[in-house]
Formats: structure tokens, sequence, C-alpha cells
């Protein structure tokens, strides 16, 4: 019987919850809606879920979860819009399953992912952007993912992004989390009398010139952000997930183009790091917190988040 791991990726509309083999392939998915309604009614899903999915060969279970979460205690520490603060998803868990599960934010889980069975799966020195409601990033160097003291390294949604970009809920203008996601392309594409980010995209495709405009705008700012990034990482490759990325080159031509002006002395580098689109797609979040779990499953005296 092959050893499988249920992953379990939380995200702001939607929750994905996945039975992985070691080899990252799927063998039965369920999606659900997200509650947005406490922390009593997160912790019911990722209950119904492990439930809905379990089998025998089950052996350990990871959730994927956004904002800060303590690796170092399983905990989610803060989400913006989720009123789950300090929520001890990992004990709970645990002590309802009675299996070992490992916690850890969604974009370095996808992050795991890529690097593992995606786009990044020839290198062990590489950035991931998810640019999807928000602006996530998950860095793998030398193999091995970059987590920090807590487990709250990379944290860039509020990066300074466009001087000329939305205001954030944060109170500042600028912020990658809002001029350089999915949700930035939704924002300039109701400005121009688009209904969402879905139509923004369709209508470039076509060659609407206002759509390609917002596409260009967006990516330029993504660039920007990823050439901050490249500066403090020194990545072999950048890999863009999320929905933006939905887009294609209408996004990433731009986004390229960005990064390469702001490197620091991009003309003098031996190589500018390559940009690609996530191969993963939706599922990565949930596969690589999988993946995670079935590495290295923590016992009470080896927590790692």
């Amino acid at each position: 019987m092959v050893e499988e791991a249920i992953g379990i990726d939380v995200g702001g509309t939607k929750t994905l919850a996945l039975r992985i083999q070691p080899d990252g392939n799927a063998t039965a998915r369920a999606c659900v809606p997200t509650p947005r309604t406490g922390p009593r009614d997160l912790l019911q899903l990722l209950f119904s879920l492990t439930d809905r999915l379990r089998t025998p060969a089950t052996s350990t279970i990871g959730v994927a979860l956004p904002g800060l979460v303590d690796t170092t205690t399983g905990a989610l520490r803060h989400a913006p819009g989720f009123d789950c603060d300090d929520l001890t998803v990992r004990s709970q868990m645990e002590q309802a399953t009675q299996l070992p599960v490992v916690t850890d934010n969604d974009a370095r889980a996808a992050a795991w992912a890529e690097h593992r069975v995606g786009s990044g799966r020839d290198y062990n020195n590489l950035i991931v952007i998810t640019a999807g409601t928000g602006w996530g990033c998950g860095v793998i160097t030398d193999g091995r993912l970059l987590k920090g003291s807590h487990g709250f390294a990379c944290e860039v949604g509020h990066l300074f992004v466009d001087s000329e970009g939305p205001l954030c809920y944060c109170g500042r203008t600028g912020c990658a989390e809002v001029s350089a996601s999915g949700t930035a392309i939704s924002h300039h594409g109701r400005a121009a009398g688009f209904a969402d980010g879905e139509t923004v995209t369709r209508a470039a495709r076509e060659g609407d010139p206002d759509a390609q405009r917002i596409l260009h705008t967006v990516g330029t700012a993504l660039g920007r952000g990823a050439a901050t990034l490249a500066d403090l990482l020194d990545p072999a490759l950048v890999i863009v997930g999320g929905g933006a990325a939905d887009a294609g080159e209408l996004l990433l031509a731009p986004a390229r183009t960005a990064m390469r002006d702001n490197l620091t002395a991009s003309r003098r580098r031996p190589d500018i790091p390559p940009m690609v689109a996530a191969a993963l797609g939706n599922d990565a979040g949930a596969i690589g917190i999988a993946l995670q779990a079935l590495g290295g499953k923590p016992t009470p005296s080896q927590r790692q988040g």
C-alpha cells in the first residue's frame, strides 16, 4: 500500500483538499467554499475534508494557510480577512485525527510543490511569487525552504512596487498586494469598465488595448517586486503563479522587462534569472503541503511546522 497524505490549501474564497502520493500524484480531490465566519467553522471545514478524503493509506496531513503561520507551534497567528488569530490548527487537527499534521504558509507550500514536481524541479535556488488575491512569496535556497526563525519569512505583500498604485488596506499606496496581483488587475479593470480580472484577461487576449495596458501596468509592478527579491536572494529562476498568471505572456513579458531594468547592475550579471509561469496552477499549495508532510512527519519532540 502506497503511503499518502492529505494536503489542504485554505484560500480566500475556496479551500482545496487533495490526497497525494509521494510522487505528487493526486488520487482524490475536494473543493469547497472557505468559511470566513470564525475559527470554529474553519476547523470544522478542515475536519470534514480530512474525513472525506482519508483512507487506510493516509499517514499524515498538511494544511497550507494564508498569512503568518508559526511553524514552531503550528498556529495561524494572523491572516488578513480571517477572524482566526492565534488559531492552534496543528494541535487541534492532531487531536481530532490522531495523525501527524504539518502547517505552513500557502505561498511557501506552493514553492515547495513547484520545486519538487513543477516548473522549478531542476533548480535548487528559486523564488515563487503567487499573484492572486494578494501577493505571496516562497523561496527555495540550496534546495531547502526558507522559513525563518518562526516561519514568517518572505511576507512581502507590502513591498513597494508602484508609485501610482492603488491604496492598500494597510493605508499606504503601491504595495505589491494591491498593485502586482490578481486584485490589481480587477481594480484597474473596474476603473476601465471591465467586470473583473478574468474579463480583462479575456479582452486582452482578443486584442483590446485598454485591457492590454492594464496587464502591462500590473506586470511592470510585478517585475519591479521580483527585481527587489532577486537582488536580495540571487535565484536561478523566478516562477509566477496565482490567478494573475493566467494572463500568460501578456503579464509576464512586461514583468520580465521590468525585472531586468530594475535589477542592480543587470548588465554586469552573468545571466538574468528566467521568469516562467507556474506549472501546477491552483493545485500547488495542496500538493506542496502534502509533500512537506510526507517528507518529514513531525513527532511531539520534532516540531517543524
